[in-house]
C-alpha cells in the first residue's frame, strides 16, 4: 500500500467527527466565515483560526472574547486588542485572500512548568497493524504562545517527564493510558479511509485531563528526536524498514 499526504486538516479531520464514538475528543471545528466565527464566540472565549493546508504552526491565529465589546487577537507573537465590532477588519489583514481557514474550538491545554504543551504521537503500520513507535511532548516557549510547534521555539520533552512535572493534579497513569488508547483508535479510523502507513497525532491534555485531537500529520517531522530518545528512534526506523520491505 502506497503510503498518501494528506494536506487538507479538514479532510483529515471529518472521519474523526463524523465518528459517534471519537468525536467527543475533537474540538468544534467548521470552516471559516464570518458567520462561524460570530457562532463559535458566543459558544467558546478562545477559538483557533488556521489555514487548512498549512504546517509547523504557520498562519494560525487565536481569538480570546475578552469581554461583551472587547476581543484579543495574537498572532505569532504579538497580541492586539480590538472592539468586537472590528474583529473581522482587523483579522482580514492578517488572513491570506488566496488560502481556505478552518476554525476551532480553543483548549485550555493543560501547563508543564506553567507553559502549555500538546503531545506528539507517531502511530505506523508495517505488518497490517497499528503500531505506537513514538510518544513525546512539545513544550511552548512561552506561557502566551499561539501554538506549541517545535519549528516556532517549542522544545521536545520526554512525555513521562512532562506529566510528572505537570501544574496541575492530574493522573498521570489514567492520563496517559486513555491518550494512547484514543490515539490507537484514531489511527484506525484514518487508516480506514485513506491509504496511511504512517500518521503523526497532536493530541493535547486539557486542565482537566480530558484528552483532545489537535491534528493529524501524514508526513511526520522526526528532526531532533533521535537525541531525545534512542530507543523510540530506533522503533520508529524499523517499522520505517519494514514498510519499505512490503
Amino acid at each position: 500500500m502506497k503510503h498518501t499526504v494528506i494536506r487538507s486538516k479538514m479532510k483529515k479531520g471529518k472521519p474523526l467527527m463524523d465518528d459517534p464514538m471519537i468525536s467527543v475528543y475533537v474540538p468544534e471545528t467548521h470552516w471559516f466565515h464570518v458567520t462561524s466565527l460570530q457562532s463559535m464566540l458566543r459558544t467558546y472565549s478562545t477559538v483557533y483560526i488556521k489555514p487548512d493546508k498549512g504546517r509547523r504552526g504557520n498562519g494560525v491565529i487565536r481569538v480570546k472574547k475578552l469581554n461583551d465589546s472587547e476581543s484579543e487577537i495574537s498572532y505569532r507573537q504579538t497580541s492586539q486588542r480590538c472592539s468586537t465590532k472590528k474583529l473581522i477588519v482587523e483579522l482580514k489583514k492578517i488572513l491570506h485572500p488566496k488560502k481556505e481557514y478552518i476554525i476551532q474550538q480553543g483548549i485550555d491545554l493543560a501547563t508543564y512548568h506553567h507553559r502549555p504543551f500538546d503531545v506528539r504521537v507517531v502511530l505506523q503500520k508495517p505488518l497490517n497493524r497499528w503500531h505506537l513507535t513514538w510518544i513525546s511532548a512539545k513544550v511552548a516557549p512561552r506561557k502566551t504562545s499561539v501554538v506549541t510547534n517545535v519549528s516556532k521555539g517549542a522544545k521536545d520533552v520526554k512525555i513521562i517527564k512532562t506529566l510528572q512535572g505537570l501544574d496541575q493534579p492530574l493522573n498521570v497513569f489514567e492520563v496517559q493510558r486513555e491518550l494512547i488508547d484514543i490515539s490507537y483508535q484514531m489511527a484506525q479510523i484514518l487508516g480506514s479511509h485513506f491509504p496511511f502507513n504512517i500518521v503523526g497525532l497532536d493530541m493535547g491534555i486539557d486542565k482537566h485531563g480530558k484528552i483532545w485531537f489537535i491534528e493529524a500529520n501524514t508526513k511526520p517531522d522526526f528532526k531532533g528526536l533521535r537525541k531525545l530518545d534512542r530507543n523510540q528512534y530506533r522503533r520508529y526506523l524499523e517499522a520505517k524498514r519494514l514498510i519499505g520491505k512490503r
